[in-house]
């Protein structure tokens, strides 16, 4: 009856996880309760009963941490992608060696105060008037280093200003 349990805590356990920390939790769960389970069947007398379970859980254990790491870190969505835009100004949409802020210019830009209540007598003339400043970025064609070309589409961004 105990191995029935462990196989299906096992089963229950082979979920899959959104993060690195809980594929490998899990995947150590399950393995653990496998390899007691195994241990315990599989042991050749009620002696060795015991520390066969224990073995074979510590390395059931091993082994699905392991396989949990490796399966999350197989899915793509679990990769780090690399940056388009790299602080260093060396990254795919540059042109030339400085930094990827001079591509973008907007062709609009709009400024709206934003309305606050009346401010304390202790923060009057500490805290500066925020604005938002609507921008419309045209559509433009980026050329890659390798031959590739981007296409961005024209889009509005929003910046908060204090001034």
């Amino acid at each position: 009856m105990k191995n029935y349990f462990f196989v299906c805590l096992s089963l229950f356990l082979l979920s899959a996880c959104s993060s690195l920390k809980k594929s490998v939790f899990y995947g150590g769960l399950a393995g653990a309760a496998i390899g007691a389970a195994a241990g315990n069947t599989l042991s050749p007398d009620p002696e060795s009963r015991m520390p066969n379970t224990a073995v074979w859980g510590s390395l059931g254990a091993l082994g699905g941490a392991a396989i949990g790491y490796f399966f999350h870190m197989d899915d793509p969505e679990n990769r780090e992608l690399p940056s388009m835009i790299l602080p260093s100004g060396e990254g795919p949409l540059s042109k030339d060696k400085k930094m990827n802020e001079a591509i973008v210019i907007p062709s609009d830009s709009r400024k709206y105060r934003v309305e606050t209540g009346p401010l304390p007598i202790h923060l009057k003339g500490r805290v500066k008037n925020p604005y938002i400043i609507e921008h419309v970025i045209p559509e433009r064609v980026e050329e890659l280093k390798n031959g590739k070309t981007i296409t961005v589409e024209a889009h509005k961004a929003w910046e908060v200003s204090f001034e």
